[in-house]
């Protein structure tokens, strides 16, 4: 379903928040990107007929969005035996914090 300009324009913080606030709740641990889909409220509604191509549509979306993430140093990932996983922000990893090394 179209949406309007305006909620295009927006920001999509709440799935952002939710996406750090949960590997932040979780820092022990690493997750791939279907692991915390499963784990957030990421709409994954959709026809049962279109089905499979949708689904490759909507996974192709989420980790596009959590891999802007980690670009924008939010959340860290790494490809660990050919798997690519993301856990919460380390303060050795941010980028303040490499930028503030450099400058040591």
């Amino acid at each position: 379903m179209p949406i309007t300009r305006k909620e295009f324009e927006r920001r999509s913080i709440n799935l952002e928040k939710e996406i750090v606030d949960f590997l932040n709740a979780h820092r022990d641990r690493a997750y791939t990107s279907d692991e915390i889909m499963n784990a957030t409220s990421f709409h994954t509604e959709f026809d049962l007929i279109a089905a499979p191509k949708i689904t490759v549509f909507i996974v192709a979306n989420f980790v596009a969005f959590i891999n802007d993430l980690a670009a924008k140093g939010k959340i860290r990932r790494k490809v660990v035996n050919n798997r690519m996983y993301f856990t919460a922000v380390d303060a050795k990893y941010s980028r303040v914090s490499k930028k503030k090394r450099m400058e040591s």
